[in-house]
This record gives structure tokens, C-alpha cells and sequence, in this order.
């Protein structure tokens, strides 16, 4: 049995007998009501996109690479169900879960083994070896072996470059996806060129996944739209400050309004039951629960603006290289190490910015954030593996050696921002740029000086 799907990207996809089943289990429904990127349909209108069509896209994509190696038919179906389930784990609004499970998650219920995982990849395991009906269409040997597959890897080496890394289906298909229904040009490039440029290199039974030297401007291509895709959407001002605005609900609403269920569906212990109860949440249901239904808490005033678009405003924005050395040391650690020291910086921020706008400004509702956005060059690798180029007659060349265009490119070029969010209104483009400007270097003192105080290293 088979069916096929219009899809805006791909034109008509085809799921056969188990995936169709499969797609059709609660697990996978769920992420018809998760957005792939959040809310940055507020500044992106037509980004109503979800991770359930990036899911099919993904095992669509993964089928045609590993057609086009010429990989055998068990292999094809290994890694499009691969594909399906690859986000199965994830929460409401997406990545931005993933900030408050690594936070909130109860450690002591792990494994030695599971210590240096993902939380979230940790949960989708769970889901795929344990769910009652995944396990029945898939079959327990199966489900085991697509874990393994997503994890440390099943099979050939091939296998696990299909489905995670620098050049995975995953990355293809959310790059397209994303330039569709953002409405921009910048995640665009030649899929099937690419595919063509593919070749599986080594031993019988340890092919990996490479490219040929013919196909290194298509791999250019695909690490620019990459490139461009971080730095124009998911670096945009409004994408973060949503972001941010959703994790300090959640911390908000776990820490100092004790809201039980919240923390309940964050607190990951490894447990069915705690498997169940998450798989039953996704964006809307948060919404609902923690904003429009709920008491006035803190998490709710926060959630409420995101529903009226009534954002935070950016009221600062500096590079790294804009502090002191000891004091840029310190700021990338104020996000997960150094949260007390972040809540100093962040009440006094606010004080002054209570004076400087003539009303009070909630502390909970500043927020200091530390991003980066690495190099073009650093873009052409993955977390674990480098893009390889096979060669005939020697040793495989990394890409960013093999590409003219990317050995000129400094690796060393990359970004690091620290950016301040604020409840602070303005009427006029005067009224934003004073202040801005007097927020500026009143924040730019104010970081130097509690980042140099000893208590800097609580």
C-alpha cells in the first residue's frame, strides 16, 4: 500500500505500507501542532509550517540520497522511517523546549551513558522504543535499530551521514522549507545537483558518505544558503527576542510562579509516564494551558504579550569584541552557568531603565541575551564530522580545503552578540534612537562592572 501527498516543496511525496502507518500514529500527529520555527510567523507571516511536514520532507529527501548512492532497499525504508520519527521528540514551539529541558530535566534518572545526550534526543528514543504504536508497526528490532540510527549510528557509516550530519536530509529539507514559507530566497539550492555530486567512498563495509570533486560548487551553494538562512531568519531580531521571551515564561513560571504542570512537562525522569503526558503537548495546548486559561502569573504576562505581539524591544546590542577580555570571557556563561549573576545585571538594567523612561520596568522582563553566528567557513561542518572530498588516487580532502571559495575565508570569523530586551515602548524614531543611546552606554557599564565585581564568579 502507498499514497501520495502535494507537498510545496517537494511537488507529490510517497509514503508506502508502514510509513503510511506510521504517520498516521498520535506520536506523529502531535507535530501537525508544533511549528518548525515558532513564532517567527510574527514577523514572518506565511512561516506557519510544522514540524509533521518537515518530517515527510525529511524521510523524502533521505530515500532520494540514498536512491542515488545506490544503497539497497532495506537501507532506502531504514532511513525514510528514520526520517519520520527524527523529530519525534520535540516540545512545544520547537527548539525553544529544548533550553528548559536541558535546565529542568532530572539527571539523577539517567544513565551513565545517557549523561552527555540531548534531553530531547533522549526523549525521542524513548517515544520510538515505546510507544505502543510504533512498536506494533514497526516491529521492537526495528525500533531499536532506528534509535541507533540516530544516534551513534546503525550500518554503514553512509546511514547515520543520511540522517545526521553536515550534509543530512534533514538540514536540505528545512533550508527549502524554511526560504518557502518565510517568503525569502536565502536557504535556496540545486537539491538534485547536489544529490548527483554525492558518492560513498571506502571499505565494502564502512562506506562513507562524500562528495566528488566535480560536485564541490553545489556543496558551495548549499553552505552559503545555510549561511544566509542563520544570519537573515534565524538570527532576526523578532525570532529572537520570541525566543527569548518564551524560555523566560517558562523560567518564570517554573521558578517563581511554581506552576506544577509546567514543570511536570519539562522534568524529564526518564519514565513512561513521562513520556505519555509529554506526547499529549504541543504549541497550542501551551497556550491555552499557561496564557489564556491561567491565573495572572508571571509566565502569563509574559505569554500574553507574545499573543498580542506586544514584543520586548531590543534596547542594546553589542558585539563581544565591544567588552573588556575578562568581561567577554565571562558573558557567554551568563545563559546557563552564571544565571544569578545574569538576574543582577538584569535587575539593575531595569532600575535605570525605570529612571530613564519615567515608569517601572519589570526586572523578570529584561532579559540579556548571548548569541553567535559562526563563520561561513565553520558552517561547512557538522558538530561530529567534516564534509569530505573523495579523491582516486589519495587521501579524502576536507571541503573547506578542496573549495577555493572557502580556503580564502578566515575560519576565525565568526560573531558573538550580547543583545538586551526590554518592556520599553517609543512613538517615535527620535524617542527610540535617545533611548537607545543612553541605554547604550549605561548598559555597557553596568555589564563591566557586576561581570568585574568578585561575585562574578557565583
Amino acid at each position: 500500500m502507498s499514497i501520495q501527498l502535494r507537498d510545496p516543496v517537494h511537488n507529490f511525496l510517497t509514503l508506502y505500507d508502514d510509513e503510511v502507518k506510521l504517520m498516521d500514529t498520535w506520536a506523529i500527529q502531535r507535530l501537525r501542532g508544533i511549528h518548525q520555527l515558532a513564532l517567527a510567523k510574527l514577523v514572518y507571516p506565511g512561516s506557519v509550517h510544522t514540524r509533521f511536514d518537515h518530517s515527510l520532507g525529511v524521510a523524502h529527501v533521505a530515500g532520494l540520497m540514498a536512491t542515488e548512492l545506490g544503497l539497497g532497499e532495506d537501507d532506502v525504508r531504514l532511513v525514510r522511517i528514520a526520517g519520520i520519527v527524527h523529530d519525534i521528540g520535540h516540545g512545544p514551539f520547537s527548539h525553544v523546549s529544548e533550553h528548559a529541558l536541558e535546565v529542568y530535566a532530572d539527571r539523577s534518572s539517567l544513565k551513565p551513558e545517557q549523561k552527555q545526550e540531548k534531553i530531547h534526543e533522549l526523549i525521542s528514543a524513548r517515544i520510538i522504543e515505546t510507544d505502543k504504536e510504533i512498536v506494533r508497526i514497526l516491529g521492537q528490532a526495528k525500533c531499536g535499530n532506528i534509535v541507533k540510527l540516530l544516534g551513534e549510528g546503525h550500518g554503514q557509516p553512509a546511514l547515520k551521514s543520511i540522517v545526521s550530519g553536515p550534509l543530512d536530509a534533514d538540514k536540505q529539507d528545512y533550508l527549502l522549507r524554511d526560504s518557502l514559507f518565510c517568503g525569502v530566497p536565502y536557504g535556496v539550492f540545486d537539491i538534485h545537483q547536489m544529490h548527483r555530486s554525492l558518492t560513498l567512498h571506502g571499505p565494502d563495509d564502512e562506506k562513507q558518505l562524500m562528495i566528488k570533486p566535480d560536485g564541490i560548487h553545489a556543496v558551495e551553494q548549499y553552505i552559503m544558503a545555510k549561511y544566509y538562512l542563520t544570519t537573515n531568519v534565524y538570527r532576526h531580531r523578532v525570532r529572537l527576542i520570541t525566543d527569548q521571551m518564551i524560555v523566560r515564561a517558562i523560567q518564570l513560571g517554573i521558578e517563581k510562579d511554581q506552576i506544577e504542570r509546567l514543570a511536570s512537562l519539562y522534568r524529564f525522569d526518564n519514565s513512561a509516564r513521562f513520556v505519555d503526558e509529554y506526547c499529549s503537548w504541543d504549541d497550542g495546548r501551551f497556550m491555552q494551558e499557561f496564557c489564556i486559561n491561567s491565573a495572572d502569573t508571571r509566565c502569563k504576562r509574559l505569554l500574553s504579550r507574545l499573543l498580542r505581539r506586544k514584543l520586548l524591544k531590543r534596547v542594546f546590542d553589542a558585539r563581544l569584541t565591544d567588552f573588556k577580555a575578562d568581561v567577554a570571557d565571562i558573558l557567554p556563561q551568563l545563559t546557563k552557568v552564571k544565571r544569578e549573576l545574569r538576574a543582577r545585571i538584569e535587575a539593575a538594567i531595569a532600575e535605570e531603565l525605570s529612571t530613564l523612561v519615567g515608569r517601572s520596568v519589570d526586572p523578570d522582563q529584561v532579559i540579556v541575551n548571548i548569541f553567535n553566528i559562526r563563520s561561513v567557513r565553520e558552517t561547512s561542518r557538522n558538530d561530529s564530522a567534516p564534509i569530505l572530498v573523495a579523491r582516486r588516487s589519495q587521501d579524502p580532502e576536507p571541503f573547506e580545503e578542496a573549495s577555493s571559495l572557502f580556503a580564502s575565508i578566515d575560519a576565525r570569523y565568526s560573531d558573538e552578540f550580547v543583545e538586551v530586551y526590554a518592556p520599553v515602548d517609543w512613538d517615535t524614531d527620535a524617542e527610540k534612537s535617545r533611548i537607545r543611546r543612553v541605554a547604550r552606554e549605561m548598559i555597557l557599564k553596568l555589564i563591566e562592572q557586576f561581570s568585574e565585581e568578585k561575585g562574578a564568579g557565583v
